[in-house]
């Protein structure tokens, strides 16, 4: 287990090396607008201690995919080294739905699968379970000697358990499980090996969010429950995923044909 501390511009000029910390988090950007000018000087601190490092973005009202571009563009020298996150908190509560979007599309484009941070309530209070679905991560905020009890996810990475005099939290892993976190899950090769890449007709081995373009980043409205079998136009690929094309109400919509989510019949 490691103690983590986290900080941001509220702590401007602090020493790491004065803390009693085995890892830091920092805060990089906010909105689509905000970038936090401490970070990389915190970051390069923690690189020359040697300490594992994250750093989050958090989250506000404004479009999501457009902040998850702003945090992407701030952060990309740190892709691979540095434990993503997206903090989700009352000021930029959106729904787990919008949540999820901002995770699916740092993952796309980084094949880093971010950590989503937010208090044992918000945990227990939305529907997350496609977040748990799609293998993100928790850290969860709760400032008491008792343990926080979430209902959906299995177990969570970390615990923010105070905040005084700083932000610490417990990382419930050593070095290399940190790595494995902040590490891009798998190549572009390895990516599309997980994809049908040939087939007429699937069969949903779970609940899919239907969409309405190529890109992934506008739902339709449509889901196919679980057990439901469709035939399809066109099979399609992009650098990161490979979905089906399919001909509904005189439209094309869009479905994943990654095999934890569909199974080919012909």
């Amino acid at each position: 287990m490691l103690k983590v501390i986290d900080l941001s511009n509220h702590q401007r000029g602090m020493s790491l090396g004065a803390l009693k910390a085995d890892a830091f988090i920092f805060k990089a950007t906010e909105g689509t607008y905000f970038i936090d000018d401490t970070c990389d000087t915190f970051v390069q601190q923690a690189k020359k201690l040697n300490k594992p490092y994250g750093v989050y973005h958090f989250l506000d009202q404004n479009d999501v995919i457009k902040q998850a571009d702003f945090f992407l563009t701030h952060i990309k020298g740190y892709i691979g080294e540095a434990i993503l996150v997206l903090d989700y908190e009352e000021y930029g509560k959106q729904g787990a739905q919008k949540a999820k979007e901002f995770l699916d599309y740092v993952y796309k484009q980084t094949g880093v699968k971010p950590l989503i941070y937010m208090n044992e309530s918000d945990a227990n209070s939305d529907d997350w379970l496609d977040v748990v679905a799609g293998d993100y991560g928790l850290w969860v905020a709760k400032y008491s000697h008792n343990t926080p009890v979430v209902k959906q996810w299995p177990s969570y990475a970390m615990w923010q358990y105070t905040s005084t005099p700083v932000d610490i939290s417990h990382f419930y892993g050593d070095k290399l499980a940190w790595q494995q976190y902040a590490a891009p899950k798998k190549t572009i090769t390895q990516q599309k090996d997980a994809y049908h890449t040939t087939g007429t007709r699937f069969e949903a081995l779970r609940t899919l969010v239907i969409q309405a373009d190529e890109s992934f980043k506008k739902a339709s409205g449509m889901h196919f429950s679980k057990s439901t079998v469709f035939d399809i136009e066109q099979i399609c690929h992009t650098k990161t995923t490979t979905h089906a094309c399919i001909l509904y109400n005189h439209r094309k919509v869009f479905v994943t044909l990654h095999k934890d989510y569909v199974r080919k019949i012909d």
